[in-house]
């Protein structure tokens, strides 16, 4: 079986939308696309495979100020700030590239409350090495 899972490709990708009024809430994937491996739950990321792996979010909302971190375990590795103050649609992007052990988490949080998001945020994740 262990042998299976080294050869199959692991990764996701999530569609993300919904509003969050409590800082810090870890965001939730609307629409799984792709869940290669089922190491994503439909909320946190679990290394099935120690390796390098490469994590991305693209947000897009409405809110006034905001933004989404990604998260490694209990520590924060990049975050993509979207809001400015202006009240139209505000995008942005940010990745890390990690290494994860077996067992490692990773996941989004919300920066401040309220954020919206619109439909056409994504999140992926995918063992590249």
């Amino acid at each position: 079986m262990y042998g299976f899972i080294l050869d199959m490709a692991v990764g996701f990708t999530t569609m993300l939308s919904g509003s969050y009024s409590i800082p810090s809430s870890i965001i939730r994937g609307n629409l799984i696309l792709y869940n290669g491996g089922n190491a994503y739950n439909g909320t946190v990321f679990t290394c099935p495979i120690p390796g390098l792996y490469l994590f991305h979010v693209s947000l897009v909302t409405s809110s006034r100020f905001g933004g989404i971190s990604i998260y490694k375990n209990s520590h924060s590795l990049t975050f993509a700030y979207a809001g400015d103050g202006h009240p139209e649609n505000n995008g942005a992007s940010v990745s890390a590239a990690v290494w994860l052990d077996l067992g490692d988490q990773v996941y989004l949080r919300i920066s401040r409350a309220p954020l919206s998001l619109h439909g056409s945020s994504a999140f992926t994740g995918v063992k590249v090495n």
